[in-house]
């Protein structure tokens, strides 16, 4: 060190000094410092260091750091090797090494980080070593907190039934569960790292979802059952339903999207079998020669009517709905409404071959009345079907007549054939009779008799 010429108090004093300064400077600080001489030796703790080890100053003094700066691993509990020790073999800093406990002295543990580097002195020789270490339990209690969060969240992916896949920031995937690569059937390899876009033969790379995506990652938008129909490579044409959300980082890591895919093709195929089932069924209401009613389960009281109803009674539609059966001409009264409604409820089922209806022009009508109770989506539902019997009882009484003027021929041949026996016998000796007085030669007028004679008899 060059004397200082204009003020040589303070050159006299700064050796002196120097270490003093040291000292304070070391001892104010908030980590652990150790010092040691060349030997390894303890020659310093400050008081953060004291606090951490259980040492005093007195205490560790011209101690081996070894023995009061006790480290292992903190997985396999194996002791890790002094790192004062290497900075003083090899003359340079050693970095901080990871999951390292310290047993202080009286047996608790404490994890920690450190550094070591040798000291050196004026002439660039190592005369030391200088540990710097901190508690970091706290640090590695969340950290591990967080690692065991992780393992619970990979654990429920993994066991998700539905497909689950992990982007970064930049829309690439890096990781997702099991159920993802059995439902798309692909390897690992071609899925993590790739950017989701690229995926098979590109069935992700949609306008809208590319828009859904970004808006997740900059303001934080979730995604919404939002629906992808595609064919996708080695499954075939399906739907899947996509909700995403962004996951907030931690540590200044970059923020992830957690998206989940649903399989909802056969709910969708159904949903369309449903729908085309309900238009079915709908013209088919509108459009039946028969009247339909549905009712409600609990009251009776009616909630559709088809045009064929409404034209039979006379009333328009919306002034059937809310009405019972009885207050628009079936049954005799409310009595017989009511009780036909209970023995519904009670069997499932009614019939009427011939049940009295009359219109609002008060016109009186039989109809046959059929009543089926059953179960749409697990709800109880009943539905009358009335069809008009008038142009079947006039085909009925046309038959009856049919049948009444062939039975009135039956017994005229009947009778014919009776009297045809019953004249037989007289029949014959006229006959007889004839033959015998047409031997004899009689006048023109008797000739004549007898031929109107025959002729009658051969008749019947």
């Amino acid at each position: 060190m060059e004397p200082d010429r204009e003020n040589p108090e303070r050159d006299a004093t700064a050796p002196h000094e120097e270490p003093a300064m040291l000292r304070i400077t070391l001892s104010s600080i908030g980590d652990g410092v150790i010092t040691t001489d060349i030997k390894g030796l303890v020659t310093f703790l400050n008081p953060v260091a004291q606090s951490l080890t259980g040492w005093t100053q007195a205490d560790a003094a011209g101690l081996p750091l070894e023995k009061i700066f006790i480290i292992v691993n903190e997985e396999t509990r194996h002791p890790v090797a002094n790192p004062a020790t290497r900075a003083l073999r090899e003359g340079k800093v050693v970095g901080l090494a990871n999951h390292t406990l310290l047993i202080t002295k009286n047996g608790t543990e404490k994890s920690i980080g450190y550094t070591a580097a040798p000291i050196h002195n004026a002439n660039g020789e190592v005369v030391g070593v200088a540990l710097v270490f901190r508690d970091v339990t706290e640090r590695r209690v969340q950290e591990q907190l967080l690692q065991d969060t992780l393992n619970y969240a990979e654990a429920i992916l993994a066991t998700l039934r539905e497909p689950f896949i992990v982007l970064d920031d930049h829309l690439r995937i890096k990781t997702a569960n099991r159920s993802f690569y059995e439902t798309f059937k692909v390897p690992a390899k071609e899925t993590e790292g790739k950017f989701i876009y690229d995926l098979g033969k590109g069935q992700w790379d949609l306008p809208e979802l590319r828009t859904l995506l970004k808006e997740v990652l900059s303001d934080n938008h979730p995604i919404h059952n939002f629906e992808v129909e595609q064919t996708f490579p080695a499954i075939g044409h399906r739907v899947m339903r996509l909700n995403a959300s962004r996951l907030a980082s931690v540590n200044s890591q970059p923020d992830l999207i957690l998206l989940a895919i649903e399989d909802i093709t056969d709910r969708h195929n159904a949903e369309i079998a449903l729908r085309n089932s309900e238009i079915r069924f709908r013209r088919l209401f509108e459009t039946a020669k028969d009247g339909i009613l549905i009712l409600e389960s609990n009251t009776g009281k009616i909630t559709e009517a088809n045009p064929f109803i409404s034209e039979l009674l006379g009333f328009p539609t919306d002034e059937l709905l809310g009405k019972e059966l009885w207050q628009i001409g079936l049954f005799q009264d409310i009595e017989a409404s009511r009780a036909a409604f209970r023995q519904l409820q009670e069997k499932g089922y009614i019939r009427y071959h011939n049940l009295p209806l009359v219109t609002k022009a008060g016109q009186r009508v039989e109809v046959e009345f059929v009543s089926n109770l059953y179960r749409v989506d697990h709800q109880p539902v009943i539905q009358c079907n009335i069809r008009d019997n008038t142009e079947h009882q006039q085909l009925e009484r046309a038959q009856a007549q049919a049948e009444a003027l062939v039975e009135l021929h039956r017994r005229k041949d009947e009778f014919l054939a009776m009297l045809s026996h019953e004249l037989r016998n007289p029949l014959s000796a006229i006959t007889n009779a004839v033959e015998i007085l047409d031997r004899q030669n009689d006048e023109p007028t008797q000739q004549k008799a007898r031929t109107i004679i025959r002729r009658q008899v051969v008749t019947w």
